[in-house]
């Protein structure tokens, strides 16, 4: 809670520093790896001394999730603000959320957190999948479903498709990010159409 509200009591000029450190952090863990990148490299990055770097972050776990709450979260909140401002159909409401989410997951800053998930089992790598499961995956998943429930309401989708797994869609999510960290230079891939030939298939399995 304490760190909470220290966030929250930032001036604008330090939530400006906040912002410069998780940038220079993204650069030196993608151009180090997390385990390799050291506290001072990120200081260094950022132009600022490493006690002030902890004053902010007391950790590189700390740090990325930093990483999570700033890049990746706000892509859920404004997939949720689209649901609460969209009077059109839930057709339309879903391919807009996806885009959405589309847009952030070919991210480099996804493909990071990815490789950096992905990487090992140590206790820090569990940490921050865990934080990144419960602030990210959950949400998403309840938010696609709610969406997917808003269609069988309306009697725009079949009433069987509440048994669809929200997951079906957040997953293909995941497999761009897996796809661009490991072939993009083999095989590049058009995330746009790649999303939108992936919701035809979906919406004609969801629609009446």
């Amino acid at each position: 809670m304490a760190r909470h509200q220290k966030a929250k009591a930032l001036s604008k000029s330090q939530q400006r520093r906040k912002q410069d450190i998780l940038t220079a952090s993204l650069k030196v863990f993608d151009r180090d790896g997390f385990d390799a990148a050291k506290m001072s490299d990120i200081a260094m990055e950022a132009d600022v001394a490493k006690g002030t770097l902890y004053l902010y972050f007391d950790s590189k776990a700390a740090l990325l999730e930093g990483v999570i709450q700033s890049a990746i979260i706000p892509t859920l909140k404004a997939a949720d603000g689209t649901a609460q401002s969209h009077d059109g159909t839930a057709s339309e409401l879903l391919q807009k959320q996806m885009q959405i989410m589309s847009d952030r997951m070919a991210s480099p800053e996804m493909q990071m957190l990815l490789r950096y998930m992905m990487s090992g089992r140590t206790e820090q790598h569990q940490r921050i999948t865990q934080f990144y499961f419960r602030n990210v995956v959950q949400k998403g998943i309840e938010l696609l479903g709610e969406t997917i429930q808003k269609g069988i309401d309306d009697g725009e989708f079949k009433p069987d498709q509440s048994n669809v797994d929200p997951l079906v869609l957040l997953g293909s999510q995941i497999y761009t990010t897996v796809w661009k960290s490991l072939f993009e230079e083999l095989s590049p891939i058009n995330t746009d159409n790649l999303n939108k030939d992936l919701m035809e298939l979906l919406l004609k399995g969801l629609r009446k």
